[in-house]
């Protein structure tokens, strides 16, 4: 049999890459092949409807990562093994598939990716329909389309389910989305986005100033003195229950009460107060038609006042208000069309961020937007909140990530999980902002993710879980292993027809003794210029997953009270091949950010951590040249700052007659250190000789560097 990674059916079983994905497929599923082993799933029914549900076959035996939304505004992430624990909602879905020759230790602190390649569905835009997956009871994978207008209706979904497969995850996540791209010319990739955003000394004035004097300015002031950008909030519908039908100034935008309607699948999670209050009394709709003038007058109002941009929160509301406008997918895209339209002609740059805008209809239909809340809410007064904020945030960048910059929203500087919180967004990729009271902050925390320029040391690409995090749920797994499970299962099978009754006893003895729970760390990777960043978190015992219930049999609370261990790894960062440049040899310089710590690794080597409840550390990964006659260098980066290595430029050596300077660029001002074996000669910074010291027993390198936090040239002489 040929093996194709092309998914096919085949005598009733979905197979992608010769393995059995699903079985007992319906006859009325079909596969439609697209590019580069990539094709969409679809289904036709006997009659037409605006919501179809449709089974695809029986998901059994595979690990799985998902981002589904429990409630209307906001995903999360869930991890099973099995159909039946795929929640109502999802919108990605991640397979860990094994070849058939692989043996699994799930145990062992250095997995293998050897044999492991991934499989992912994506349930899309088609047409009028927007379609998600669940799970049953009976372990069946279903896909619902639905339009959200009872008078747009089909009997077929042709294109509603894409799958792709891949041995690279985040490769395979990105490739999908730039092929769905091309295929459905409905959104864009973020590569392909004018990225707005946030800016140095930036404030968000939030919910509430339409109620409020202008009390911000004087004629011919600043709006707010000391800012160089301020975003005002409103809601895509104008206000969280739109605009008063009754008002003179409203009429001109035809504005019409409209009662939502909840899709079966929000409903069936949990569901929001905010909803249950608008169902009732309903929202002051302004006609589709009449949106872009709403915008655009909102907004040149705003910019005439100084605001430089707008924060646009409430969105996903849009899905409920399709009835008697082509359905959910149609009245989306139209408001969303409008408002990058109108954020453009008022405002410099694409200055719009969106919120509560975590369903794929928004999500399909972000052609321009560049930045959208990540998680729901930072909230200071739930300390239930603060691990599954992180987490959520990670795992929801998996698929966000590739299409808009990730927000982690506010935090506060000055609380018990400040640290927890800073060490996250230093990793994400993203703007950071605190929403502090003034003279209420803490600087220790602000100093280390904001230098004195207003600037932050931001890294490449959204901040994700890492490969072997990507299957684990590192809030509440609890899961229970034996070290030595496999072996002991080995020497059954080995001895089966040869050993005593008594000897299978004793192995059956020893297996049920050594069992253990075992709790996992949460891994964040991203990359900076000429250097990877990986923060360990320990999330465990400190808050649950909403919807998900924990075994009976394990005793979650017993975590909060003791370390949990992992181990960190040069592989945890990946892309690392995109900074190294060929001749790399595979060792890196690890710099752990709040012991001090330096260490050098192999590529293949792994580094032990153990970390209390809601304790962090940052470690930055280096990979290490070689110049002249094997002197080895990394440059780390400012040693005090949560991502050291964003604050390195760039890294080159000069060959000189009586030996070689190696010189790194580098930005921003204090403990600016580098990997070196050997001790340099001197230290120039800017061509001015500087003092600098060195520890010979772990290679650390230090200057200090002072004044403005422009680029610098750090040279050392050897």
């Amino acid at each position: 049999m040929t093996i194709t990674a092309v998914p096919v059916i085949n005598d009733g079983s979905l197979m992608v890459r010769g393995k059995v994905v699903l079985t007992g497929v319906p006859p009325n599923v079909v596969v439609s092949t697209l590019s580069n082993g990539s094709a969409f799933i679809g289904a036709t029914s006997a009659y037409p409807s605006s919501r179809h549900v449709f089974s695809l076959g029986i998901l059994e035996g595979f690990k799985f990562s998902s981002l589904f939304r429990f409630k209307l505004w906001w995903m999360i992430p869930r991890v099973g093994k099995s159909g039946s624990e795929i929640p109502m909602e999802t919108q990605m879905l991640l397979l860990e598939a094994k070849e058939e020759s692989a043996l699994e230790d799930e145990i062992s602190s250095e997995p293998t990716n050897e044999n492991t390649f991934y499989i992912l569905f994506l349930p899309v835009l088609d047409g009028m329909f927007r379609a998600s997956l669940e799970g049953s009871r009976e372990n069946e994978l279903r896909f619902c389309v639905e339009s959200g207008d009872d008078k747009v209706q089909t009997s077929q979904a042709m294109e509603s389910l894409f799958v792709n497969s891949g041995d690279n995850p985040f490769e395979l996540i990105r490739d999908s989305i730039k092929i769905l791209e091309k295929n459905k010319g409905t959104f864009s990739h973020i590569e392909n986005k004018k990225e707005g955003g946030c800016s140095p000394k930036f404030l968000i004035i939030d919910d509430g100033w339409q109620d409020t004097v202008n009390e911000f300015r004087k004629e011919g002031e600043p709006l707010v003195e000391g800012t160089q950008y301020v975003y005002m909030w409103h809601a895509l519908a104008g206000y969280w229950g739109g605009v008063l039908p009754s008002s003179e100034t409203m009429g001109k935008y035809n504005p019409k009460i409209a009662f939502p309607i909840q899709s079966p699948g929000n409903t069936g999670n949990l569901r929001d107060i905010a909803m249950d209050s608008l169902e009732k009394y309903g929202v002051g709709l302004v006609d589709p038609e009449k949106i872009f003038e709403f915008y655009n007058d909102l907004h040149s109002y705003l910019a005439s006042c100084g605001a430089d941009g707008v924060k646009v929160d409430v969105q996903n509301l849009l899905e409920t208000l399709g009835s008697g406008y082509g359905g959910r997918v149609s009245i989306t895209r139209r408001y969303q069309e409008a408002l990058e339209q109108s954020v453009a002609r008022n405002f410099r740059d694409n200055n719009l961020i969106c919120c509560m805008s975590h369903n794929s209809d928004s999500i399909f239909s972000s052609k321009k937007s560049a930045v959208a809340r990540a998680s729901e809410d930072f909230m200071p007064r739930e300390p239930t909140f603060q691990t599954l904020h992180i987490a959520s945030v990670a795992f929801n960048s998996l698929l966000l990530g590739e299409i808009v910059v990730p927000d982690w929203d506010m935090f506060h500087s000055k609380h018990e999980t400040a640290e927890f919180h800073g060490a996250a967004r230093a990793l994400g990729g993203c703007a950071v902002y605190v929403s502090d009271k003034p003279g209420n902050q803490d600087f220790r925390i602000l100093k280390k993710l904001v230098l004195p320029d207003g600037s932050v040391l931001r890294a490449r690409y959204a901040g994700r879980p890492t490969r072997d995090c990507l299957f684990e749920d590192p809030v509440m797994d609890g899961k229970r292993y034996n070290k030595s499970l496999r072996k002991t299962n080995q020497t059954l099978r080995f001895h089966s027809h040869s050993c005593s009754d008594n000897v299978l006893s004793f192995f059956l003895l020893q297996l049920i003794t050594t069992t253990r729970i075992i709790y996992s760390l949460m891994k964040i990777w991203n990359l900076n210029k000429l250097s990877g960043v990986v923060g360990v978190f320990n999330c465990q015992g400190a808050g649950s997953w909403p919807l998900k219930h924990v075994a009976e049999d394990i005793n979650f609370s017993g975590s909060t009270n003791s370390s949990i261990s992992g181990h960190v790894r040069p592989i945890d960062v990946e892309f690392l091949e995109e900074i190294t440049g060929e001749s790399w040899n595979g060792d890196c310089a690890i710099y752990a950010f709040n012991s001090g710590s330096l260490s050098t690794l192999p590529q293949h080597g792994n580094l032990e951590v153990s970390l209390e409840r809601l304790q962090c550390e940052i470690y930055t990964i280096s990979p290490i040249k070689v110049f002249g006659d094997g002197q080895r260098v990394a440059p780390i980066g400012l040693l005090d700052m949560y991502n050291s290595g964003g604050a390195v430029e760039s890294l080159s050596c000069r060959e000189e007659f009586s030996g070689f300077t190696v010189t790194i660029k580098g930005r921003g001002v204090g403990r600016f250190g580098a990997y070196s074996s050997s001790k340099p000669k001197r230290c120039m910074v800017d061509q001015k000789e500087d003092e600098f010291t060195y520890n010979a027993e772990d290679g650390l390198l230090i200057v200090k560097l002072q004044g403005e936090c422009g680029l610098k040239d750090i040279e050392f002489v050897y």
